[in-house]
């Protein structure tokens, strides 16, 4: 299809002209998700954000799960109703597919979604920045690939970023003659990074996330059992 510049142009105001390429570029986004997804739900999900009356508005959540129910039931004629965790799904591909790139609101009690790929860009630069406060600490680049290669988790929990700020940590502490390399890099939730300091990795891991898990097992009453699975993960590792 061909556009006439000038007649569009003069048919319409600078405002209107500029909602009409954005719609026109989050329809671009829409669809190469799609193609990463040929089938099933979260293709449907694509194919719902894309019709005309949802396009760059706040959704349903319990309209899109609604939506992939019936197209499914559709493509199966009939033979399959349900999705199974269908809503765990949708968050999975929200919060660890594509994620920083929806904009979530709760109202009346319900979850709304808008698909906005440009968040992610700003919510990217303001991590760098938080990140790159020293002279001495990664460059932007290396933060930014980081970010990007670890999809925006903490490499230790995995929750996302948002569940909690991210930190560009130095797995070895400068204090301890680790450099601001990339392989020295790792992304961990903020808080951690903090309890972390300038500890050496396994003595953090040690006094802190294994003590309370051993804590824990005790408690329970299970402490023998893990110890022995723990020293037979390591050995087969």
């Amino acid at each position: 299809m061909k556009y006439d510049v000038k007649s569009f142009s003069k048919k319409y105001s600078v405002q209107k002209r500029i909602r009409i390429l954005y719609k026109i570029t989050i329809k671009l986004h829409l669809k190469v998700k799609a193609k990463n997804h040929k089938k099933g739900q979260l293709c449907y999900v694509f194919e719902f954000l894309m019709k005309p009356e949802n396009l760059c508005k706040f959704v349903k959540q319990g309209d899109i799960l609604f939506y992939c129910d019936k197209r499914r039931s559709e493509d199966t004629s009939g033979k399959q109703k349900n999705f199974a965790d269908n809503s765990r799904a949708v968050e999975k591909m929200r919060r660890d597919l594509y994620p920083l790139e929806w904009i979530e609101v709760k109202k009346g009690g319900e979850l709304w979604v808008k698909y906005m790929p440009q968040n992610k860009k700003y919510i990217c630069e303001d991590l760098c920045e938080q990140n790159k406060n020293k002279s001495d600490c990664f460059k932007k680049n290396i933060i930014k690939e980081k970010f990007c290669e670890t999809n925006y988790m903490c490499e230790i929990t995995g929750l996302p970023v948002s569940e909690g700020k991210l930190a560009a940590d130095h797995f070895i502490p400068k204090e301890k003659g680790g450099k601001s390399e990339i392989n020295n890099c790792i992304i961990i939730n903020k808080i951690l990074n903090e309890k972390k300091n300038n500890k050496m990795p396994i003595e953090w891991f040690c006094e802190t996330l294994l003590t309370n898990f051993m804590i824990i097992c005790k408690k329970v009453g299970i402490l023998q059992e893990c110890k022995e699975k723990i020293i037979k993960f390591i050995q087969e590792y």
